[in-house]
């Protein structure tokens, strides 16, 4: 897999999934009566809105990052891979 469409392949769906959370937490949650520090830093409703999405987009490129990274064969793996004989 090329390293665009490893990044690709760990966005797009971490895309997904923050807007999935982001629907399903503010269907629940308002920010506006929630302390969360969002009074300190005197934010709209919309400001908390796209703060939680980037954050909710962050944590799950986070994790498919890290299954990308788990998933890919080590180096050993590979040379050895490549240096054998294929059938015919």
């Amino acid at each position: 897999m090329t390293g665009l469409r490893q990044i690709a392949g760990v966005l797009w769906p971490s895309f997904l999934v923050a807007c999935a959370m982001e629907m399903l937490v503010f269907a629940l949650v308002d920010p506006v009566r929630v302390y969360c520090g969002a009074d300190a830093l005197h934010m709209s409703r919309q400001g908390a809105y796209t703060t939680a999405f980037f954050v909710f987009w962050l944590m799950a490129a986070s994790s498919s990052a890290c299954t990308v990274l788990l998933a890919a064969p080590a180096d050993a793996e590979r040379r050895h891979a490549s240096s054998r004989p294929r059938a015919p």
